[in-house]
């Protein structure tokens, strides 16, 4: 498309035998072809020549018509084995014609006067002329269809010129270009530059404007004055350098940027389909991982930006959206943002001070654009349905591991297992007998009554447009996503408005608004602020369904729920699924506005104040019921009640000045703002409901059984500058600083001083470079910085006193006591990070790439220490940790075929380690369950017992090592065999213990990954996106009860394979059934546990189709897009639960646990976009 639209303006422009003020063509084959075959004739064309020279060595070549006209070259002069010149040489040497290379890459055909040079053209173009191009051989004449204006317009007297103007036109590096268009702007008289890139032009008066137009170049406008010698040097217009990147508090060009930015636009956005912003960066940008923890609906992903840093504080980045700093983004609408801007290094982090240290997301949403209203209505439906499912056990194959079990344990115990099961001392239940003898044939898997094929829509209504003085965008969206689990859902309502008003020539204003409102449904447990949660595994749909039999039918004959875990007949204590996902009732209603408003004004043209106000509210209520029934164990009747309000807002004041003289341009940016937020919750909770009639806390008749009220705020008053200087677009220094003063921390650190540096050198517009035209861009980047974290508890600096209650002669009596130690020393965590890149293109950018190394180390990490008993406290909360990152990122994008048939990829790679470096004075790990931090391992390794194998054999068991040797859970023959790494002294001792507990493996992949490949044809469009991640571990703690020795729970279907005797050891992993805990149980976090988190996913692949023109313009419509996206289609691994990207705790501490977590979903979903 790109190449077409070139070629159309080439020829708009004129051919030059015809007006050689307006002679540039580009004579390039448009269509994809089979290479032609030069025919076996004695001459050929060299306008042919010429064609078939660019498609084959895949470039463009330029010549004045006049100049190529009627000659021909020798049918064998061309070798196409041959470089591009020395064919070029071949043919225009005889024809007394030269080439010129220039520096975007281009070839321009150059003519020889008798006097040995080009001589400047001058010449009036009648206006209403049109021109044809050539046809195909014989070659004809130029014609030209001469309308009655035109005929008029010739007949008319020249008029006479009174100023001659002359000079020469160059590149960026000097040289001069030929065949430079020079227009008199209102006219249609022109000029064009000679093989030197001189020219001469008459022109009226001082007054007239001179327009500069090259292919490839950026167009210059230039008033003439009182100069007669008038040079002009034009720039290469690469839209990739001259995009415009959003870093904080401002925008700058690519080619100026110094840090680490990353940016993913609004094509790519709506490619994905993503019903969260967020979701739009999976796989996209280097240093970036994101992880779709859970599919639950509206849930967010975890996002990482290069690594971990913190232990206890909060590890996500801070996003902004339109200037304001928020912490949550889940009521944006991802079809309301124009760009992702992701800040990675701390030269452009450092802005942001003590909130810069886990990376910053910059959102900008959609501005209206100058024109007409623009209306479009969009429209996208679709369904899902669960990712991957784990292969689980059949009702005969649980059966049989069950009666196993039982038998296994009676033989155990010394008991006869030679009678009727029923009457053997641990007897087997009937139920499981029925299954075995064939009595009961139930085999109905609880899994697929609460999965479900669900739906989703999502309607958006927006307009755009505006004048010079007013610009506007308004949207409407209505976003409904069920869950894959019944009785989920999420609904999603937002209106944005923005606006853009030039008040008067020096003041202009901007205005954001964007309120909202969702609707969450869930079932499980009762949270805080996020009501309905799936954290609560006893109430746990996906959990109680994994683990019942399915020879149970989920229904009494009456149609009322089975109740499992009842009776002496009772396989496993658990709840009925299927009614936990039908009668649990959690619902959460949000109420969201956004806005800000700017106001800039111009003090002069390059000097301007900018004033925000901005304001984020967002009121939350969460209600939770579970009625009391005997599907639920007969528990009571409970219910929660909660509400909650955010209110955050903000004031800036900034300074912006730009100033340029000779070849030296810096801007200045100073600014002031304060940011404040209050928030309010109200929780009250009851287990005393006297029936399910009535789900309310009123009900209760003022019994409750659980309630809290709080009240808490923080405030942020910060003072920044920055300065970006270059000189002659070639070398690069910025400078910024940051001063943050911060109400979450002690008296004696109130404020923060957060700087940065940056450098970088254009090395591609050195002198020495002009021989490596094959080189777009280089660029070499290196800087320095210190960034915060301040994302710790509002009054953590300050003590607590707790009221307790004691009984005192009888009577109840209240009290106060000191709670927590006061710490006036408290601050911010600390980042200091050091960052080298590489900017590299090639081939006119058709290849670019982009190299980054980063190293950072973060200080002053938070910690609970263990402090004097004297103290009357045990643990006191001090800044004493140390970790560092360091890691690699690369990106490339490459432009494999151009023409009507166009396809790019953009790759991104990442590799980053992370490494504990101090954890107090004592330097003591911390073990959070199946996770350790220790000096010198990455945060939350994975820790536990290491795991061989099996016992196969007696002789096994004899060489050891046991668990608790002579207990009742000591190791037998078909157990797990743990390794023996450690004892009392420090060496094996041949018993297993909790000395032997050791790291067993990674959360962190050793690298991750993202591809995205583009293809277009004309008015077809597809897209396909893949991630991945490789060398990870998951810690799959649902495998303590699914793929274990416990006979009372459902296993994975490999468990089937497992010891049975010497003779038949099974698969050497699958341990020996047994209906108590054994060794294997208690070897609860170990090796048996992980499992290979590598995976390769297909992301998203989008396929959409264009309506032509003319066809959408019949209906009265401007455009017509149809498209089908597929999300998440299909998933490479060898993990064998749910989801690979898990993630259970948001705490660096626990990372890649999973426990009957939500699983993710695929979808198909299909949308129409129509313009107005």
């Amino acid at each position: 498309m790109e190449k077409s639209v070139r070629i159309l303006l080439l020829i708009g422009v004129g051919l030059g035998g015809v007006h050689p003020g307006f002679s540039q063509i580009l004579a390039r084959a448009q269509q994809i072809q089979p290479r032609e075959v030069y025919a076996k004739t004695t001459t050929n064309h060299l306008t042919d020549v010429l064609r078939k020279l660019q498609d084959h060595y895949d470039t463009d070549i330029l010549f004045f018509d006049r100049n190529v006209e009627g000659l021909v070259v020798a049918a064998d002069a061309v070798d196409l084995k041959a470089r591009l010149e020395e064919n070029l040489s071949s043919i225009l040497k005889p024809l007394g014609l030269r080439y010129k290379k220039v520096k975007n890459g281009s070839y321009v055909v150059i003519g020889k006067s008798s006097a040995g040079k080009e001589e400047p053209n001058t010449a009036r173009f009648p206006v209403g002329a049109s021109i044809v191009a050539e046809q195909s051989e014989p070659e004809p004449q130029r014609q030209q269809t001469v309308t009655p204006a035109l005929a008029e317009l010739s007949a008319a007297r020249v008029q006479v010129v009174d100023v001659l103007v002359q000079g020469t036109v160059s590149d960026e590096k000097g040289e001069g270009l030929p065949g430079v268009s020079i227009l008199l702007k209102g006219t249609q008289k022109g000029t064009t530059t000679d093989a030197d890139g001189r020219y001469k032009l008459d022109v009226p008066n001082a007054a007239a404007t001179l327009i500069f137009s090259f292919v490839g170049y950026t167009s210059q406008e230039i008033v003439v004055g009182n100069r007669t010698s008038l040079n002009v040097t034009l720039t290469a217009d690469d839209k990739t350098l001259n995009e415009v990147v959003v870093i904080g508090y401002g925008a700058i060009q690519k080619k100026d940027l110094t840090g680490s930015v990353a940016s993913v636009g609004s094509k790519s956005i709506q490619e994905m389909a993503a019903p969260r912003i967020d979701q739009a960066l999976i796989g996209k940008v280097a240093g970036v991982q994101v992880k779709p923890v859970s599919g639950e609906p509206g849930a967010a992903p975890q996002i990482r930006i290069r690594g971990i840093g913190s232990i206890s504080a909060g590890a996500g980045p801070l996003y902004v959206v339109d200037g304001f700093p928020i912490s949550s983004i889940q009521n944006l609408n991802p079809n309301d943002v124009e760009t992702i801007d992701v800040l990675k290094d701390a030269s452009a982090t450092a802005i942001y001070g003590s909130r810069g240290a886990n990376g910053v997301v910059i959102i900008n949403t959609k501005r209206g654009k100058l024109g007409k209203a623009a209306i479009n209505l969009s429209y996208q439906f679709g369904f899902q349905k669960i990712a991957k499912r784990p292969v689980l056990q059949t009702g005969l194959e649980e059966a049989q591991h069950y009666y196993d079990g039982v038998r296994n344990r009676n033989l155990d115990e010394g008991n006869d297992v030679s009678g009727d099961p029923l009457k053997w001392k641990a007897p087997v239940p009937q139920t499981i007998l029925d299954v075995l003898s064939g009595k009961l044939t139930t085999n109905e898997d609880p899994l697929d009554a609460i999965l479900r094929t669900a739906s989703q829509q999502q309607y958006q209504l927006t307009a755009s447009g505006g004048s010079e003085n007013m610009r506007y965008a308004i949207g409407g969206e209505f976003f409904n996503q069920d869950g894959i689990i019944l009785n989920t859902n999420f609904k999603r309502y937002s209106v944005r408005a923005n606006l853009d008003a030039k008040l008067s020539p020096k003041l202009s204003l901007k205005v954001n608004l964007n309120p909202s409102y969702t609707d969450k449904l869930n079932v499980g447990g009762a949270g805080a602020e996020d009501i309905a949660t799936f954290s609560d595994i006893t109430n746990n749909p996906l959990y109680n369904a994994l683990v019942i039999p399915p020879y149970q039918s989920l229904y009494n004959p009456d149609g009322s729920y089975y109740p499992f875990g009842n009776g002496l007949d009772a396989v496993v204590t658990s709840k009925n699924p299927l009614a936990l996902a039908n009668e649990i009732k959690a619902r959460q209603k949000s109420v969201g506005f956004l806005g800000n408003t700017f106001l800039e004004y111009a003090i002069l043209d390059n000097l301007k104040v900018n004033v925000m106000l901005g304001i984020n509210l967002m009121s939350i209520k969460g209600s939770y019921f579970k009625p009391q029934m005997a599907a639920f164990l007969n528990e009571l009747a409970s219910g929660t009640d909660n509400a909650s309000q955010r209110l955050n807002w903000i004031t800036e004041t900034t300074v912006n000045y730009t100033k340029s003289f000779g070849k030296h341009n810096f801007t200045g940016l100073l600014g002031y703002t304060t940011q404040r937020e209050t928030f309010e919750s109200n929780t009250l909770t009851s287990n005393r409901y006297p029936n399910n009639l009535v789900p309310t806390l009123s009900a209760v008749s003022g019994i409750l059984t659980g309630g809290s009220s709080n009240v808490a705020e923080w405030s942020l008053l910060s003072y920044l500058g920055r300065i970006n200087y270059n000189y002659n677009s070639k070398y690069y220094v910025t400078a910024s600083m940051r001063t943050d003063g911060s109400s979450r921390f002690g008296a004696q650190n109130k404020y923060g001083l957060f700087p940065s540096f940056a450098l970088a050198w254009r090395v591609s517009d050195e002198n020495f470079m002009k021989d490596f035209r094959f080189v777009s861009e280089l660029k070499l980047r290196t800087s320095y910085g210190k960034t915060g974290n301040n994302n710790i508890g509002n009054y953590d600096h300050l003590a607590t006193i707790n009221y307790e209650k004691y009984v005192l002669g009888g009577t109840g009596v209240g009290g106060f006591s000191p709670g927590r130690l006061s710490n006036p020393n408290l601050t911010w965590e600390t980042q200091q990070q050091v960052n080298v890149g590489l900017d590299v293109s090639f081939l006119n950018n058709r290849l670019a790439l982009t190299l980054d190394h980063f190293l950072s180390k973060n200080t002053d990490l938070l910690l609970n220490v263990n402090i004097p008993d004297i103290t009357g406290f045990n643990t006191a909360l001090q800044n004493i940790g140390e970790v560092k990152n360091t890691g690699w990122e690369l990106t490339l994008n490459t432009v494999n075929t151009q023409g009507a048939f166009k396809w790019q990829t953009a790759l991104n790679f990442s590799a980053y380690k992370n490494e504990v470096v101090r954890l107090g004075s004592s330097g003591d790990p911390i073990i959070s369950g199946g996770n350790i931090t220790q000096i010198g391992q990455p945060i939350g390794m994975f820790y536990g017992w290491l795991a061989d194998g099996i016992f196969k054999t007696k002789a096994e068991l004899d060489k050891g090592p046991l668990w608790n040797p002579g207990g009742r859970d000591a190791s037998r023959v078909g157990d797990v065999r743990f390794v023996d790494v450690s004892g009392p002294n420090g060496t094996p001792d041949g018993v297993i213990n909790s000395l032997d507990r050791t790291i067993m493996g990674s959360p962190y992949p050793d690298f991750y990954y993202g591809m995205t490949n583009s293809f277009s044809y004309k008015n077809l469009s597809l897209s396909i996106s893949l991630q991945g991640v490789q060398g990870n571990d998951v810690l799959a703690l649902s495998r303590d009860q699914m793929a274990n020795n416990r006979a009372r729970f459902r296993q994975y279907a490999f468990m089937n394979d497992y010891w049975k005797s010497e003779a038949d050891p099974g698969n050497g992993y699958s341990v020996r059934p047994n209906d108590v805990p054994t060794g294997n149980f208690r070897g609860l976090y170990s090796q048996r546990w992980l499992d290979d988190g590598s995976y390769l996913r297909i992301n998203n692949i989008n396929v959409g189709y264009a309506l032509p023109e003319n066809i959408a313009r019949k209906a009265r419509l401007s455009s017509v897009r149809l498209s089908v996206t597929a999300n998440n289609p299909f998933l490479f691994t060898k993990f064998i639960g749910f989801n690979p990207d898990v993630s259970r705790s948001d705490s660096p501490l626990t990372p890649g646990n999973e426990r009957y977590d939500y699983p993710t979903a695929k979808s198909i979903l299909f949308g129409i976009n129509i313009g107005f």
